[in-house]
């Protein structure tokens, strides 16, 4: 225990001494239709500690009363963005990740192209994905969004004209200037070569949690997300709401050509746009209430000597933690080794789970705070201790009473 406070004390010490970079903002007008006309709907910050430092977050939820599109404004500045992103947690991977390869590979079947060139920008790690689609390109590249990986990433503004299939799964909604990277997209496609490219879908969030996804700074729609890219020439061809991740669709885009859908604005968009970010607000407080719950469950347990493990460094576990300091009956984990210091300063240390295997075998609660990663971290818990956590044993936040995930 002594030096259990010992090691606490020395990091905050050296933590206390880095500032809090708070990103700057700035106003961003609307990219679909030019209008700087805009109704803020939602503002928070979010405190996030990173590989190298701690940051501010700013949210600011805005609605185009012009067109509907929605997007953050005033937005991060983009410099400071950049940075933030280069200070990000890349390159670690110890359990799957939640998306489905087999939704990707039914898309891209239709449009493989075996002697071929295939783009993927932000993959971080895509091996897998890419092993199972080499049958259907003869070149594969990945291209990271940022600077993380220079050793590795490949500037896309080397490949014009020699692309035939392009992609980015997740991506379009970090990006600040979304024209600019669909024009770079754009360019560095054949005549006629397609993009493919998924984000969450506006319409869905009010049945997730997608507005606690800070770092988002566009929610589009495909009317959106479509208006947007035939501004720099790509016509759309096809849409699915049937991804690779739960709330989001997938939208394949060609270099040049008509747009099967209408370019003129949706005049319903806005208040579609601003029911659903209402719809996302109710959602949040819903999980409020779900949190609030847990955490008296978690009260009870502990003053009857029962021990819980809280599994899971996110914002759902901080919301979990706010204004309640954790009895010496709980533990936190995480399988990412990154995330040691990440709650040092409220004097938790976070342990990695493969050293708390005596832990779990003795735990009378698990609370899982990553919903889309819970069904693998229960069949690791169980091949790894055999025990299984369920019903009263088992607590996972972030999913509704039928035990869908949110997030």
């Amino acid at each position: 225990m002594k030096l259990l406070n010992l090691y606490f004390k020395k990091r905050i010490r050296r933590l206390t001494e880095i500032k809090i970079n708070s990103l700057k903002t700035e106003l961003r007008i609307c990219e679909c239709c030019g209008s700087d006309d805009l109704e803020l709907m939602w503002s928070s910050k979010s405190i996030v500690v990173r590989r190298l430092n701690t940051w501010e977050f700013p949210v600011n939820i805005s609605i185009c009363r012009n067109c509907g599109f929605c997007f953050t404004s005033p937005s991060p500045n983009n410099n400071d963005l950049m940075k933030y992103h280069e200070d990000g947690n890349v390159g670690f991977k110890e359990i799957s990740l939640p998306y489905s390869i087999k939704e990707r590979l039914r898309i891209l079947n239709k449009y493989r192209v075996p002697d071929g060139v295939f783009v993927e920008i932000g993959g971080n790690d895509p091996g897998e994905f890419h092993q199972k689609i080499k049958q259907y390109f003869n070149q594969l590249i990945s291209i990271e969004v940022t600077k993380d990986l220079k050793n590795k990433s490949i500037d896309i503004n080397t490949l014009e004209g020699l692309v035939d299939v392009i992609s980015h799964y997740d991506v379009l909604e970090h990006v600040l200037n979304v024209k600019q990277f669909l024009s770079k997209c754009y360019r560095a496609l054949k005549p006629g070569g397609v993009m493919i490219c998924e984000v969450p879908n506006l319409l869905l969030y009010p049945d997730n949690l997608l507005l606690q996804e800070f770092e988002h700074v566009n929610h589009f729609t495909i009317s959106s997300l479509s208006l947007i890219a035939e501004k720099v020439g790509f016509s759309l061809i096809e849409f699915d709401n049937v991804c690779s991740r739960p709330y989001g669709f997938v939208a394949i885009f060609k270099k040049g050509g008509i747009s099967k859908t209408s370019s003129k604005v949706n005049v319903n968009e806005f208040s579609v746009a601003k029911k659903s970010i209402i719809g996302g607000l109710k959602q949040l407080n819903q999980n409020d209430i779900q949190i609030t719950s847990i955490r008296n469950k978690i009260k009870k347990l502990t003053s009857n000597n029962k021990k819980i493990i809280l599994w899971g460094v996110t914002d759902l576990l901080r919301s979990l933690l706010k204004d309640y300091k954790i009895s010496d009956k709980v533990i936190v984990v995480d399988s990412d080794p990154r995330t040691k210091d990440h709650l040092i300063l409220d004097g938790i240390k976070v342990s990695q789970p493969k050293n708390c295997i005596k832990n779990f075998l003795c735990a009378d609660l698990l609370v899982i705070c990553a919903p889309r990663y819970a069904a693998d971290i229960l069949t690791w818990v169980k091949t790894k201790t055999g025990k299984i956590f369920k019903d009263e044993s088992l607590n996972i936040i972030g999913v509704n009473s039928s035990g869908k995930t949110l997030r």
